[in-house]
């Protein structure tokens, strides 16, 4: 059975990755920095491996015996306003987290790595849909990630089979969608946005983010990148009316104003919220890959289901 070994395994799109893995039949040793997510991650059938990337303790001797990685794990973003300080401090943590990863991999057994990237490193490209051949334009994030992603052509050379991975907008019925949309809508409040044209995206269902990881660690070539996107890209506000509909409730929408967002969110969401993202999946595409949900038309009414099963059961479970 081929080993794969899995960072931020216990994560949105990490829990989907695991499970969609387990099913293909792989041995799956999940990295995870609790105990809690440890027993979440048994119980799902893989192996937890409790460590923290930022410090070669106890997860490396795994590695170097694992055929296949993914690593999805970065440091903490979630819940604060993003300052530039705090956005450096990311970076530089991320780095030092990927080189820990990166130098403890054994060039004699590894078959594959796939290093997922944020698609903020592009930054904004305009109208064109763009290719992975496209001249990164770093905006938002993308300064802050750029040095870890440069950083894999040196790597590459040494041997390291690495697979660039650059998902979209990742909505699911969990992070960022349902805090930021879902349960705004579903309270009848607004979903804020900043003022001005809507910016437009690339999504994906978390789902297929995830199964696109798992096809792109069997098929996809070293050296190269991939985006997961759906098939076609749209306004921000059309999710908002997409889930709106899926959840029966109106689709309401509050515009920011640019200092406003600056002020609460920072400048590092702000800037992001101003670029625009169109990317292609052909190259995925080419590999054999298939989107379950192509469109938001057909995954965020899945979503919508999804969250809805998971707060009836979190609500029927006993005390």
């Amino acid at each position: 059975m081929t080993s794969i070994f899995v960072t931020g395994a216990a994560g949105y799109i990490g829990s989907s990755f695991v499970r969609q893995a387990l099913a293909a039949n792989y041995q799956v040793n999940a990295l995870t920095r609790s105990e809690a997510s440890a027993k979440r991650l048994r119980q799902m059938g893989a192996t937890p491996v409790i460590g923290d990337l930022a410090r070669a303790e106890g997860w490396p001797q795994v590695v170097a015996h694992s055929e296949m990685i993914v690593h999805l794990a970065q440091p903490d973003t979630y819940g604060a306003r993003v300052t530039t300080a705090r956005a450096q401090a990311y970076g530089e943590k991320r780095l030092q987290m990927d080189t820990l990863l990166l130098k403890a991999i054994n060039r004699d057994t590894i078959r594959r790595v796939v290093f997922v990237c944020g698609t903020s490193y592009y930054g904004h490209q305009g109208d064109p849909l763009r290719s992975e051949d496209a001249t990164p334009n770093p905006k938002g994030w993308g300064p802050y990630i750029a040095p870890a992603i440069e950083a894999l052509k040196g790597y590459a050379a040494q041997g390291l089979p690495i697979v660039e991975a650059f998902p979209g907008w990742v909505y699911g019925p969990a992070s960022w969608f349902a805090e930021y949309q879902l349960v705004p809508l579903s309270k009848r409040r607004p979903v804020m946005r900043l003022a001005g044209r809507p910016q437009v995206v690339s999504p994906v269902h978390v789902e297929d983010a995830a199964r696109a990881l798992l096809h792109l660690l069997e098929h996809g070539q070293g050296g190269q990148r991939y985006f997961i996107v759906d098939d076609r890209s749209v306004p921000s506000t059309q999710m908002v009316a997409v889930a709106a509909r899926a959840l029966g409730v109106p689709g309401r929408i509050l515009p920011l104003p640019w200092l406003f967002c600056r002020l609460a969110m920072g400048p590092i969401i702000t800037e992001s919220m101003t670029c625009d993202f169109r990317f292609s999946n052909q190259k995925l595409k080419s590999l054999g890959f298939a989107l379950d949900y192509p469109d938001i038309e057909a995954g965020i009414p899945d979503v919508v289901r999804r969250w809805r099963a998971s707060l009836a059961k979190s609500t029927a479970a006993p005390p």
